[in-house]
């Protein structure tokens, strides 16, 4: 394409072959990215694709999540290369670079209830008629990965000074660790504490996020196939509050036991078919830095200004932990 992209949309359909869910559909995108040679222009996976959709949307999954066996599971991951769709400011122009290709890595079996099969489609929102001059877009893409210790031990980061930074989201996802364990405190800082513009624990941070963009809200739809537990993988991370209900049935199932870390358990007194629906917080256990306002440019941290900039993580838990960041790349 040459025509200047405003969004892209990427559409996973995956047709369950059991009951069970094996995990989040989200797991089924590993990763999404945009190269041109070796420059990398957007590098997310599908779970850091739906967080970045809540924080840009401030709502949850457009689908519910589908564990029925022969049903399918639709998922939409939305790609903004600007602050909002149809941004005349910030937009993608393929013209820009030599040779950019979408390449997109997945497989089918690794979310859901065992899929066998499923169907891919790429959507892009160009503009047409209207055609704008972007004087650049916003780059996507994870930073920085690593497993925290168990043990109260701090990683330091070295920050990119090449573009300015709209946002920098922390991500640390694991089964019956709550997010402020895995985080005890998040420090971001200029020219060895010379300044701080960010110095916080992970529990207050928790608390800012839900203050500023509230509860993520879900859907999801499955099948208990046996009179035991089971784990249903949903979107927020923890202090999930669930309404289930059984279909065709006054039997309805009931929330075990509290679970964190991206799922909730089951359990029920018949083999039922059921819908819930959900809000929580932490969607896929990822929390936002937010870098100024973000719908003006001009207010964003303007790290190119800047000396050494190093964030700092220190950990509660040993986690697999993610640091992703979005920043404006100007074309010239």
């Amino acid at each position: 394409m040459t025509d200047v992209i405003s969004r892209l949309q990427i559409k996973f359909n995956s047709t369950n072959n059991g009951h069970t869910p094996t995990a989040h559909p989200a797991a089924q995108i590993s990763k999404v990215e945009i190269v041109d040679g070796s420059d990398v222009l957007l590098s997310l996976s599908g779970r850091q694709i739906e967080a970045l959709m809540f924080y840009e949307y401030m709502k949850g999954r457009h689908y519910e999540i589908e564990y029925r066996n022969d049903c399918e599971n639709r998922s939409i991951y939305d790609i903004l290369f600007g602050r909002f769709l149809w941004d005349p400011e910030l937009a993608l122009d393929p013209k820009k670079f030599k040779n950019p290709q979408l390449k997109i890595t997945h497989n089918l079996a690794s979310g859901g209830s065992a899929p066998d099969a499923a169907t891919l489609e790429v959507f892009a929102d160009l503009f047409d008629e209207k055609v704008p001059s972007p004087i650049g877009f916003l780059l996507n893409k994870e930073f920085y990965a690593y497993t925290a210790a168990a043990s109260a031990a701090n990683e330091y980061i070295d920050m990119p000074n090449d573009h300015p930074i709209r946002r920098i989201l922390i991500e640390g996802l694991k089964a019956d660790s709550w997010w402020d364990n895995i985080f005890s405190e998040i420090e971001l800082d200029e020219e060895n504490k010379k300044r701080l513009p960010w110095s916080i624990d992970g529990y207050d941070l928790m608390q800012l996020a839900i203050t500023k963009y509230g509860m993520y809200q879900e859907g999801f739809v499955g099948t208990m196939p046996a009179v035991a537990a089971l784990n249903v993988y949903v979107t927020p991370a923890e202090v999930v509050n669930c309404a289930v209900a059984g279909i065709g049935s006054n039997t309805n199932p009931y929330i075990n036991a509290e679970k964190v870390g991206g799922y909730i358990e089951l359990n029920t007194s018949a083999v039922v078919a059921f819908r819930g629906l959900l809000a929580g917080p932490i969607p896929h256990g990822i929390l936002p830095l937010d870098c100024g306002r973000l719908e003006d440019m001009t207010d964003w941290y303007d790290v190119t200004k800047k000396g050494k900039v190093k964030l700092r993580l220190k950990a509660g838990a040993s986690a697999s932990v993610k640091v992703t960041l979005q920043q404006l790349r100007k074309y010239a």
